[in-house]
C-alpha cells in the first residue's frame, strides 16, 4: 500500500490540519481573555456567600441534633414504657432533654452575635423552656410506670376492694354446702343442696369471668371482646342473684343455724363486688386503665408536638435566610449565564466558518469520492474524481485507488466466508438452509424422504472454562472432522455456531438415520487427544425425517433440536422426535403465562407428606410438595412446573411463592399447640439469589415462625453447581437458624470435599435405593455406607420411600432417624393436614397406619391416626 506519511513537497496542497489549528489558537486566546475578566468578580462573590452559608448551615446542624434528640427521646420513653427495667432508658431520655437544652441555648447565642431578629430568638427560648417542661412530665410518667397500683388503677381496686367481699360470698356458700354435707343439716327440700351446689360454681364462674376479663383487658383485647365479657358477666350475676333468692325461700322450712345470717352476708356483698367491679369496667374501658397511657395522649405528646412545632418554625425562619444568602448565588450565577453566552457565540462563528471551510475543501471532494464509490459497487463507470485542495483529501483519493484494486480480491474471500465457519472450514447455516431448501423441492418433487441431525456436544461449557477457549476451538474442529468421517460425501455437516452441528443426509429413512446416529455416538466414545491431554465427551443426536415430522425447513430444525434436547435429558445419545414429548414445546409460551397467572392468584397448591420418627409413633413434620391443576391440561408434573419457571425466569418467586404457604401452614399448626417441621426443596437458580437469605428472614417474621422449623432441601448437583456461592448462601441461612437438608443424596456426583464443609444437618437417602433394598443387595449396602456416613457427619438420616413394614424394619435396624413413605401417608393437601393437627391423638405407633379415601366434610373426626393420613 501507498505510505500516506510521505515528505510534502512544495507543490502539495496546504494543509486543512494547520488552517483549523491557527484559527482555533486565536478563538481560543479570545475566549480565555473573557473568561479570566469575569471570573475573578465571581470568585469574590462566592468566597463571602459561602462564609455566610457556612455559618446558616452549622445553626441548622444544631437544629437537626435537636430534632434527632427528640426522635431518640421518643424511642427511649417506648423502650422504658414496654420494659422499665430494663437498660436505663429513662435516664438516657433525661440526658437528652438536657442535652437539647443546651443546644438550644447555644443556638441561641449563635442567634444574639448574628443580630438576626428577635422574634426568632424569643422562639429558640422558648423552645428550651418547653424542653424543661417536657423533663419534669417525664418524671411524673417514670414515677407512676415503676408505681403498679399507680400504674393501673383498675387492678388496684380489684385486688383490694373486690377481694373481702368477694371471700366472704365465697366462705358462706361453702359454709351452707359442708353444713349439709357434714350432716348438722338434712333439708326438707331435695332441690335444696343442688340449688347450693350449682349457686357456689356460678360464683366460681364469677370470679373466674373477672379474672378472664382483666386478664383480656391486660393482654389489650379489643373492645367487642371486653363487652362480650362484661355482658356474660352482668348474665351470670342476675343469674346468681335469683338463686340467691330461692335458695333464701327455700331455708324457710328448714331449721339450720347459719343460713339465715350466711344468706343476709351473701346478698349483701355479692351486688357490693358486683358494683366493684362496674367500677373497675369504668376504668378499664377509659383512656384511665393506664396511668402511663393517660400522661402520654393529655400530656407528654402534646408537649413533644409542641417542641416539634417550634423546630419546624425555627427551620423555616432559618431556610428563608438561607435562601436570601443563595439568592447572591442565583445573581452570580446569571453573571456566569452571560460569559457562556458570549463564548457560544465566538463558538457559533467558529463553526460557521469551519463549515464554510469544509464544504469547500472536504465536502464536495468526498462526494466526488462517494459516487465513485457507489458506481463500483454496481460495476458502473467511475466519474471523474475532483482535485484535493487539502492534503488530507489527496490521501484520500490515493486511497480509494489503492483500496478499488484490492475490493475485486476479496470479494472472492468473502463469497466462500458467507458459507462456511471460520472455525471448523464446515459449511454454516446459511449454506445449510440453502440445501435444506433444495431438498425439500427435490424431496417432493420425486416424492422421496430425508434426515436431519441436530447435534451437540455434551459438557462443552466445562471444557472452556477449565481448559481454555483455545482447547475449545481445537476440540470443536476435531469433533468436525470426526463427524466428517463417519458420513457420505452427499451429507452435509454444517456448524450452527458454539458447539452445535447438524446433518443434512439426502434419501435415508428414519432407520437408516438411527444406525448413523449410533456410529456417530459410538465414535465419540473414543478420546480427543489435545496437547497431550484425553478428554472424553459425548454428543447428544436430535433425528427429523421429512416428510413425518416437519415439511419446512424451519419446522424440522425447531422438532430436531427438541429432540436432541430430549437425548439430552434421558442421556441416550440420539432420540427421534416424538410429538407426544413436544407437549410442553408446544404450549410453553401459553403455560409460561398461566403459571404466572397461577402463582399471582395462589391457585397452585401444596400438598403435605409427613415425617416419622425411627420408633414409627411421633409425627415430626412434613415436605411440601407442588401440586398444580391447569384447567385445560389437568394435572402437570412438578418437575415440568420448575421447568417452566426455570425457563420463565419466575423460579425464585415460584420458591418464594411455596415458602411463604408452607410458613404460613406450619405457624397455623404451631397456634393448635403442635410444633411440627415443614421442609421447602429449593431450586439450583434460589441459591444464585442474592436477596434469598433476607427473603426467607421477611417471610418467617412476617409469620412469626421460629427459624429452627423450616428446613430447606437442596440436591446434591444443585449445590455443587456452583460451591462456592452456595456454601456462602448455605452459611447465612444456618446462621439464621434454618435448617438445611441434602435431598436425594446417593443421586448426584458431588465431592466429600465439599460435602463436609456444608451447614447440613440433614440428608434424605433417594427412594430409589431404599425400595429395592430387599432384593438388590447393592443397594441395601447403598442404603446402610449412606446412614453411617451421615451419622459419622454428625448429620440426622432421613430414608424417603418406604412403603412397606420390610423396608421399614430394615432402614430401622441400620440406625436410620427418620422415614417418609406410602406406608405412613400419602401427601395431602393443606386442609385435610391442617385436621390432623388439630386432633389430640397427634401420636400413634405405625401400626395404626392405613391407607383410606378422601374423608367426607362433615364426617366426625376417627379415634385413631389411621383415619387421617391417608391420601
Amino acid at each position: 500500500m501507498l505510505s500516506l506519511f510521505r515528505q510534502q513537497n512544495r507543490d502539495e496542497p496546504v494543509s486543512l490540519r494547520k488552517r483549523y489549528i491557527t484559527l482555533s489558537l486565536v478563538l481560543g486566546i479570545i475566549v480565555i481573555s473573557v473568561v479570566l475578566f469575569y471570573y475573578a468578580g465571581i470568585v469574590s462573590t462566592r468566597n463571602k456567600v459561602s462564609d455566610e452559608l457556612a455559618y446558616i448551615h452549622e445553626e441548622l446542624s444544631l437544629l437537626d441534633d435537636i430534632r434527632d434528640n427528640l426522635v431518640e427521646i421518643y424511642n427511649n420513653i417506648d423502650l422504658f414504657l414496654l420494659d422499665p427495667t430494663h437498660g436505663n432508658s429513662a435516664e438516657i431520655t433525661h440526658q437528652l432533654i438536657t442535652e437539647s437544652h443546651l443546644k438550644a441555648s447555644k443556638l441561641s447565642e449563635r442567634l444574639e452575635k448574628a443580630n438576626v431578629d428577635s422574634k426568632l430568638i424569643a422562639e429558640v427560648n422558648s423552645l428550651g423552656k418547653r424542653f424543661l417542661m417536657l423533663n419534669e412530665s417525664i418524671y411524673d410518667l417514670s414515677a407512676s410506670r415503676m408505681d403498679i397500683n399507680r400504674q393501673y388503677p383498675g387492678m388496684a381496686l380489684s385486688a383490694f376492694g373486690m377481694s373481702e367481699p368477694q371471700n366472704e360470698v365465697t366462705n358462706y356458700l361453702q359454709i351452707l354446702i359442708t353444713e349439709i354435707e357434714s350432716g348438722s343439716l338434712k333439708p326438707v327440700s331435695e332441690n335444696l343442696y343442688p340449688l347450693l351446689l350449682k349457686t357456689h360454681s356460678l360464683w366460681l364462674k364469677h370470679i373466674s369471668q373477672m379474672r378472664i376479663y382483666l386478664a383480656n383487658r391486660l393482654a389489650s383485647f379489643s373492645t367487642e371482646i371486653l363487652l362480650l365479657q362484661a355482658a356474660s358477666l352482668n348474665d351470670l350475676h342476675q343469674q346468681f342473684m335469683k338463686n340467691v333468692v330461692t335458695i333464701e325461700k327455700l331455708y324457710i322450712n328448714e331449721d339450720s343455724f347459719e343460713a339465715e345470717y350466711a344468706i343476709q352476708s351473701i346478698k349483701k356483698n355479692a351486688p357490693e363486688w358486683y358494683s366493684l367491679f362496674q367500677q373497675v369496667r369504668e376504668i378499664s374501658e377509659s383512656d384511665k386503665w393506664r396511668t402511663d397511657s393517660h400522661l402520654m395522649k393529655t400530656v407528654i405528646i402534646p408537649q413533644a408536638d409542641s417542641i416539634s412545632d417550634f423546630i419546624l418554625s425555627i427551620e423555616k425562619q432559618l431556610i428563608s435566610q438561607e435562601e436570601t444568602v443563595a439568592m447572591q448565588v442565583r445573581n452570580s450565577a446569571d453573571t456566569l449565564s452571560m460569559l457562556l453566552f458570549t463564548v457560544i457565540v465566538l463558538f457559533m462563528f467558529f463553526i460557521v466558518a469551519v463549515i464554510y471551510s469544509l464544504d469547500r475543501m472536504v465536502f464536495k471532494p468526498i462526494s466526488s469520492v462517494t459516487q465513485a464509490l457507489k458506481s463500483r459497487a454496481f460495476n458502473l463507470n467511475s466519474p471523474q474524481l475532483v482535485s484535493g485542495k487539502t492534503r488530507e483529501i489527496s490521501y484520500l483519493i490515493e486511497a480509494f485507488k489503492e483500496m478499488d484494486e484490492e475490493v475485486s480480491q476479496r470479494q472472492n474471500d468473502l463469497q466462500h466466508q458467507a458459507l462456511h465457519d471460520h472455525l471448523t472450514g464446515l459449511p454454516n447455516r446459511f449454506m445449510l438452509n440453502q440445501r435444506i431448501e433444495y431438498q425439500l423441492l427435490t424431496a417432493e418433487r420425486e416424492n422421496k424422504t430425508f434426515t436431519i441431525f441436530f447435534m451437540d456436544i455434551d459438557n462443552f461449557k466445562d471444557v472452556n472454562d477449565s481448559l481454555g477457549h483455545a482447547v475449545g476451538d481445537i476440540l470443536l474442529i476435531k469433533a468436525g472432522e470426526r463427524i466428517s468421517n463417519k458420513i457420505r460425501k452427499a451429507d452435509t455437516v454444517a456448524r450452527l455456531g458454539g458447539d452445535e452441528y447438524a446433518i443434512l443426509l439426502p434419501d435415508t429413512n428414519a432407520s437408516e438415520a438411527q444406525k448413523l446416529a449410533k456410529t456417530i455416538c459410538e465414535s465419540f466414545s473414543e478420546p480427543f487427544n489435545i496437547d497431550g491431554r484425553e478428554l472424553n465427551i459425548g454428543v447428544s443426536i436430535g433425528i427429523v425425517c421429512y416428510p413425518d415430522d416437519g415439511e419446512d425447513a424451519q419446522t424440522l430444525l425447531q422438532h430436531a433440536d427438541i429432540a436432541m434436547y430430549m437425548a439430552k435429558r434421558n442421556r441416550t445419545g440420539f432420540a427421534s422426535y416424538d410429538p407426544n414429548e413436544d407437549f410442553y414445546s408446544k404450549n410453553r409460551l401459553s403455560l409460561v403465562n398461566d403459571l404466572h397467572t397461577a402463582i399471582n392468584e395462589d391457585e397452585l397448591k401444596l400438598y403435605y407428606h409427613p415425617l416419622i420418627n425411627v420408633d414409627g409413633e411421633n409425627i415430626t413434620g412434613a415436605e411440601a410438595l407442588l401440586r398444580w391443576y391447569h384447567p385445560r391440561h389437568g394435572y402437570i408434573q412438578p418437575d415440568k412446573i420448575i421447568e417452566l419457571a426455570e425457563y420463565a425466569g419466575v423460579i425464585n418467586k415460584l420458591s418464594l411463592w411455596v415458602m411463604d404457604q408452607a410458613i404460613k401452614q406450619c405457624k397455623f399448626c404451631h397456634d393448635l399447640g403442635h410444633y411440627l417441621t415443614v421442609s421447602v426443596n429449593l431450586s439450583v437458580y434460589d441459591l444464585a439469589n442474592k436477596s434469598l437469605c433476607q427473603q426467607v428472614k421477611q417471610l418467617l417474621d412476617q409469620h412469626q415462625l421460629a427459624s429452627n422449623y423450616l428446613t430447606l432441601e437442596i440436591t446434591e448437583t444443585g449445590m455443587m453447581n456452583n460451591p462456592a456461592r452456595s456454601i456462602q448462601v448455605l452459611d447465612t441461612l444456618n446462621k439464621m437458624g434454618v435448617k438445611l437438608a441434602i435431598d436425594d443424596f446417593g443421586t448426584g456426583f458431588s465431592s466429600l470435599s465439599y460435602l463436609k464443609q456444608l451447614p447440613v444437618v440433614e440428608l434424605k437417602i433417594d427412594k430409589s435405593f431404599v425400595l429395592d433394598m430387599e432384593r438388590d443387595d447393592s443397594d441395601e449396602v447403598i442404603v446402610q455406607s449412606t446412614i453411617n456416613l451421615g451419622h459419622n457427619l454428625g448429620l440426622t438420616v432421613v430414608a424417603e420411600g418406604i412403603e412397606h413394614r420390610g423396608l421399614f424394619d430394615m432402614v430401622k435396624r441400620y440406625g436410620c432417624d427418620k422415614v417418609q413413605g406410602y406406608m405412613f401417608g400419602k401427601p395431602c393437601d393443606a386442609q385435610l393436614w391442617s385436621s390432623l393437627a388439630r386432633l389430640p391423638w397427634f401420636k400413634t405407633g405405625y401400626s395404626n397406619y392405613q391407607y383410606m379415601p378422601n374423608p367426607m366434610p362433615n364426617a366426625s373426626p376417627p379415634r385413631s391416626v389411621s383415619g387421617i393420613l391417608k391420601r
